[in-house]
């Protein structure tokens, strides 16, 4: 009886760690440059599109972050969508974007 009490404990344990071991954060950093210049875009709309959905702006660095928070990653982390535009510039939509993102003039 006692055995099966720690066999049963040990094997809600098992799975209750494999459930939370299964959960991942994905994020997105980086600056906007203008493809021709390779100059710093400030007051870019940046906004999370699928898994995460924030919208701000870029500061005068051009800087965005983003990230997910923590979220189920059975089969793997999901990937998340990220657009970024600004009147005079084509949109442009990205998934897992990480790092440097340029924008080209209309």
């Amino acid at each position: 009886m006692f055995k099966i009490s720690i066999v049963r404990i040990l094997s809600i344990a098992l799975c209750a760690l494999l459930l939370i071991s299964c959960e991942c954060r994905r994020t997105a950093s980086g600056n906007v440059l203008d493809i021709s210049t390779k100059l710093p875009i400030d007051s870019v709309f940046v906004k999370g599109i699928e898994r995460v959905y924030n919208e701000y702006y870029t500061n005068s660095e051009g800087e965005y972050y983003m990230t997910t928070g923590m979220i189920g990653a059975v089969g793997g982390c999901p990937s998340i969508t990220i657009s970024f535009s600004k009147e005079g510039y084509y949109e442009k939509t990205l998934i897992n974007p990480n790092g440097d993102v340029y924008l080209m003039k209309k």
